[in-house]
């Protein structure tokens, strides 16, 4: 706050205003001749006012009569006691009415005159009086410097008009006294008691609970254009501090139609697709604008006709375009300001604009939308008269949805904020701040007074949300506003406005009560909460609505859908809890020391809350003996049914024992969830080694419309005689958000670096190449090679490199068709990836080359490699030397152990340039025991050992419902290797496109955020185009679906631009992912200048010469 040393708050510096001691004091201004005092008749004397100089303050009744003006400059004056502070807010209160006879309303004016100085004049307010009625005047003002003296001074009605003055008052507010009865406000308006319960009260009692505000009810937004969103430092900071997005122009008809006929909604759509990529809904600002100054010159021109036909087409076009897009609109903005519609199309085309809006998109709430109507200054725009307004558009059949106060402010008083609100609030009608600004060159100054603003907004109940006109240095409309300078650090006035946003978002710990119950009062939103128990951790989301009494909600739904499968009893011992045998075996339940839980990997993306470490298995686990098959286990009832298209996690420990499980071979086990009619729907699979715990990592998903009745968990797969154990077996759903959100963190951490240099920076290329299969057929195909060309940057071939493509008869070698697709990719210069020299699984073996025998095989093998390797040599980047080698032996086991390696060996010694991979599906999915990560290890490490030149891991990454951990979990293991990892073949099937979306962003935003990542590739990209059915990102017809959306806004959330002036010190500074770079440098002289550069990985800033 600014210092207030020596002020004294809510005391009159006019002394003598009401008049007790008649006229001293007061003095004619100019040629009134004639200053009185009167009484007003009782029941005339104003009752209500928002002053404050006393809680119990009554106008007084007594008034000065200015009588005799001739002109506008005549009234009254009188000098102000005391002095005036710099940097303080003073308030200007009062009553004023105009003489009895005078027509109509006039405006009249405070102003204070410093240091006896006709040119030194500050505003103090206005209104717009009238006989017969007093008006109260509500001005404020500042000083940044104390004056020797101060008058101050009441004129502006017309010549001949008499004015009356009651309770003239200057005084000095606190800030501080009005925030701390806002706060109790804000806690009466925002907050609610909250009461979580618990089942099973007595085996949880004193369990942590910890709960987390996800979302507030309560969003706050900021105006965004097509320049700003190319800045890194602005994306960051709204899209870490902003719920919400309104578009400065680019919606506006001046904008999409400048020249009659010529529309243009690219722009729009632009950010359209920018604010969906980060879910941030857009206000649509805004249909129509009154005032005349901004509309076009083409519109001015035409008749009344012609100017209802385009008003109509402007409304169709619109409208219809973007239906549903936009919750909210502004029809015709600034109606309190401007008429020009209403001027030429009569006096229901406002009335008009509602309703055909609310016909055309029926779901968006429709806004009025002005300015000044909460500073108390403008004569034309008072609440009154916007009220006023609403009421005749609603007797019209106008759909009134919403109140917007534009707040464009400077010197707020929280009282006149309050009273305009109060106003308002009457209609009923939500209330937002559509355009916030406050000015203010002193930084500390704007500070409070964006505080000011926000709390009465916050805590007003009918104000329902806040967008600021923009937010940073440069990017602004109003000058001495921002809360971001343009180098993109926070300036005092944005740690205010993170500090406000930090106060009113509520977090809470503790532990459950011997009820079951955990209690705590939060902010209106959605919450997680998080309950620790010896089995782990267990979520669930609830919202908290506005409501005067305790919310309780019943939690026995927000936990695991398996826990505490085995607990303790009475007498001390252990019992089976929900587990029944499944098949013929025996349960049991036992203790041992809990398996070792591994830290987290340094690469790995681990969990947000750092401060609370991954939780210990609990020790205790069912055994189930005397198995007679593989199929027989356990099995339980999931405690409530899996909803439909959301994805869970199957998450715990298994081990073996007896002796059948120490004879050497590999056992795998599976968790299988089964729904009502038997169907399975996914689990996961662990391969535990003898004497130790395997760690289960799978999941599933129920693709239906409709969920299932219920569902059921089984154990089992194991020979029979091996007894299988089961620890902490969990099912539970995945918060996608919360991951997306740690992994954007991450992203930035690994994936950015700090550079320098001047004016413009545009990133040209990202390190991180994402590339597509292509073949013959698909760049015949139009659309096909737009979107490949577009948004791809490397290539592989589907199959035509492939040894049954190129010999499919003995003898009979044609590339052909690889040398059409290698020179397509030249021509658009994207690097194209070898696949495949060889293939293991014997099914993609070609006949002939089955039947050879073991010198002929060999033979073949041979000829394959120095056909293929020296044609192409240094044409490929990698190869993909033998692929999927843990799913397939075809050669191995014809030709020996030492075959695979040899393969390396000798592509090596042939084209020494390419990386050479492995390459094989499964991997990252935690579902097959044959590619698990470790088997993986094994596999690179044996082919290392005899002498191959492993230089890359391949994940192809055919996945379905993915789970980010387990992916993660996945690329560390393969991450120990020290060798890069590429996902080679990715394709995200579901049929539900937004579900495929959702899973396509969880794979993506995995690998991009790994350090062990290099590249992705994906198999396919268009329908008809495709190894899988519901995995396409692009139409038949070439139209872009939910996925295909998603995945160019995450390439475009990947790649930095950066926009600023180099600083005094020569320096340009910013953050960008890794990649090449173009920075355009203008001189004074207007000359332009180029140079490329690179930013590679590092921990430290990178800093460049630009010698230009």
């Amino acid at each position: 706050m600014a210092c207030t040393k020596g002020v004294v708050f809510d005391v009159n510096l006019l002394e003598n205003s009401t008049l007790e001691d008649g006229l001293p004091g007061w003095a004619a201004v100019g040629e009134c001749t004639a200053l009185s005092v009167h009484n007003e008749e009782p029941e005339k004397v104003p009752t209500e006012t928002i002053n404050t100089v006393a809680d119990d303050y009554k106008p007084s009744g007594r008034y000065i009569l200015a009588a005799g003006r001739a002109g506008e400059e005549d009234g009254l004056r009188r000098a102000v006691s005391g002095a005036l502070k710099p940097r303080v807010t003073y308030r200007v209160a009062g009553w004023i009415s105009l003489g009895d006879g005078a027509e109509g309303s006039h405006p009249v004016r405070v102003n204070l005159r410093l240091d006896d100085d006709d040119e030194c004049v500050v505003e103090g307010g206005a209104v717009c009086a009238q006989a017969g009625r007093w008006t109260e005047i509500k001005g404020a003002f500042r000083l940044k410097a104390s004056p020797c003296g101060a008058t101050v001074f009441v004129q502006g009605a017309p010549a001949g008009v008499d004015v009356k003055v009651m309770d003239l008052q200057i005084f000095a507010t606190d800030r501080r006294a009005r925030f701390r009865k806002l706060r109790k406000k804000t806690d009466k308006v925002r907050k609610r008691d909250v009461v979580l319960k618990f089942g099973g009260s007595g085996s949880i009692s004193g369990a942590s609970v910890r709960v987390m505000q996800m979302d507030s009810s309560f969003p706050f937004g900021a105006c965004i254009n097509g320049g700003v969103i190319q800045n890194p430092a602005f994306v960051d900071f709204f899209t870490k501090h902003f719920d919400w997005a309104v578009f400065e122009n680019e919606l506006k008809w001046y904008w999409t139609e400048a020249q009659q006929g010529q529309l243009n909604y690219a722009d729009a759509d632009a950010l359209l697709d920018f604010c969906d990529r980060y879910g941030k809904p857009v206000r649509g600002h805004c249909i129509f604008w009154a005032v005349d100054n901004v509309v076009q010159q083409w519109i001015k021109g035409l008749d009344h006709d012609q100017l209802t036909a385009a008003v109509q087409g402007r409304l169709t076009g619109l409208l219809t375009r973007y239906a549903g897009r936009f919750p909210h609109y502004d029809v015709n903005n600034e109606m309190l300001h401007g008429s020009f519609y209403q001027d030429r199309l009569g006096d229901d085309i406002n009335a008009f604009m509602f309703r055909e809006t609310a016909r055309l998109d029926p779901g968006a709430t429709l806004f009025v939308n002005d300015y000044n109507v909460e500073g108390g200054n403008d004569p034309n725009a008072t609440p009154e008269k916007y009220i006023e307004q609403i009421t005749a558009l609603q007797q019209k059949g106008a759909a009134v949805g919403g109140i917007g106060l534009q707040g464009h402010v400077t010197n707020p008083v929280g009282e006149v904020i309050c009273d305009a609100l109060d106003k308002l609030a009457t209609t009923d009608l939500p209330v937002w701040l559509t355009e916030l600004d406050v000015c203010e060159s002193d930084v500390d100054l704007r500070a409070d007074d964006l505080e000011v603003v926000l709390r009465e907004a916050y805590a007003h109940p009918a104000v329902e949300g806040v967008m600021f006109w923009g937010f940073m240095q440069g990017h602004m409309w109003r000058q001495d506003a921002c809360l971001v300078n343009s180098d993109g650090t926070v300036n005092d006035a944005g740690e205010r406005f993170i500090d406000l946003r930090r106060e009113w978002t509520s977090h809470a710990r503790g532990h459950i009560d011997g009820d079951g119950h955990f209690k705590f009062r939060g902010f209106h939103g959605t919450y997680v909460v998080q309950l620790a128990t010896a089995t782990g951790k267990m979520h669930k989301t609830f919202t908290v609505e506005k409501g005067d009494t305790p919310l309780v909600l019943d939690m026995d739904e927000t936990t695991h859908l398996v826990m505490n499968h085995v607990e303790h009893c009475e007498d001390g011992g252990l019992a089976v809890a929900g587990w029944t045998p499944s098949g013929s075996c025996t349960l049991s339940v036992h203790d041992d020391p809990a398996p070792e839980t591994p830290p987290p990997h340094p690469l790995s993306a681990t969990e947000d809350d750092a401060d609370e470490p991954r939780p210990r298995p609990s020790g205790r686990y069912v055994l189930a003996a005397h198995r007679a098959g593989e199929r027989d286990g356990l099995c339980r009832e999931l405690s409530r049914a899996p909803a439909a298209k959301v994805t869970y996690r199957v998450a715990g420990w298994v081990g073996l024992q007896g002796a059948g499980a120490a004879d050497g071979c590999c056992h795998p086990v599976r968790v299988e969830v089964c729904t009502d009619d038997g169907r399975p729907v996914g689990g996961g699979v662990v391969v535990p080694e003898a004497g130790k715990w395997g760690e289960i990592m799978g999941s599933f998903r129920v693709d239906d419309d409709e969920p299932p009745r219920c569902a059921k968990v089984f154990v089992h797969g194991p020979p029979p005689g091996v007894d299988l154990k089961v620890m902490d077996l969990k099912v539970f759903a995945v918060n996608k958000i919360a991951r997306l959100r740690h992994l954007r963190k991450k992203t930035d951490k690994l994936g950015r670096r700090t550079g320098g240099t001047a004016i413009r920076v545009v990133q040209v290329e990202n390190s991180f190449p994402i590339g597509a299969c292509i073949n013959k057929t698909a760049i015949q195909n139009a659309a096909f090679v737009d979107f490949f060309t577009k948004h791809f940057d490397w290539a592989v071939l589907e199959n035509e490199l492939k040894w049954y493509y190129t010999e499919a008869v003995q003898g009979q070698v044609s590339y052909s068709d690889a040398d059409e697709l290698i020179a397509f990719c030249a021509r658009h210069g994207k690097p194209v990836r070898g696949h495949c020299i060889f293939w293991a699984v014997e099914n993609a073996v070609q006949p002939w080359v089955r039947a050879l025998n073991g010198d002929q095989l060999r033979a073949a093998v041979e000829g394959r490699l120095r056909s293929l390797v020296t044609r192409y040599g240094g044409r490929f980047p990698h190869y993909e030397v033998n692929n999927e080698m843990l799913h397939g032996a075809f050669f191995q086991q014809r030709l020996g152990d030492d075959i695979n390696a040899r393969m390396f060996r000798e592509t090596a010694r042939m084209d020494p340039s390419p990386a050479l991979f492995v390459n094989d599906y499964n991997v990252e999915s935690a579902n097959d025991p044959n590619a698990t990560p470790e088997r993986y290890v094994e596999l690179v490490t044996d082919l290392q050992k005899r002498g191959a030149a492993v230089g890359g891991i391949g994940v192809q990454g055919h996945v379905t419902h993915p789970v980010g951990d387990v992916i993660c979990d996945a690329l560390d293991k393969l991450a120990v290797t020290g060798l890069p990892v590429w996902i080679t073949e990715l394709d995200v099937s579901a049929a539900d496109e937004a579900v495929r979306a959702d899973d396509l962003e969880i794979v993506l935003r995995e690998a991009f955020a790994h350090p062990a990542v290099e590249g992705i590739m994906l198999w396919g990209f268009m329908q008809g185009n495709m190894w899988r059915s519901h995995a396409h990102l692009v139409d038949a017809d070439g139209k872009l679906n939910e996925a295909g959306h998603r995945y160019v806004g995450l390439r475009q959330e990947w790649t930095s631009h950066a926009r600023g002036q180099v600083d005094g010190s020569g320096h340009f500074k910013f953050r960008g992912f890794h990649g090449k770079y173009v920075v355009q440098l203008t001189t004074g002289a207007g000359e332009m200048k180029h140079q490329q550069f690179d930013v590679g990985k590092g921990d430290g800033p990178l800093v460049l010469d630009m010698d230009l």
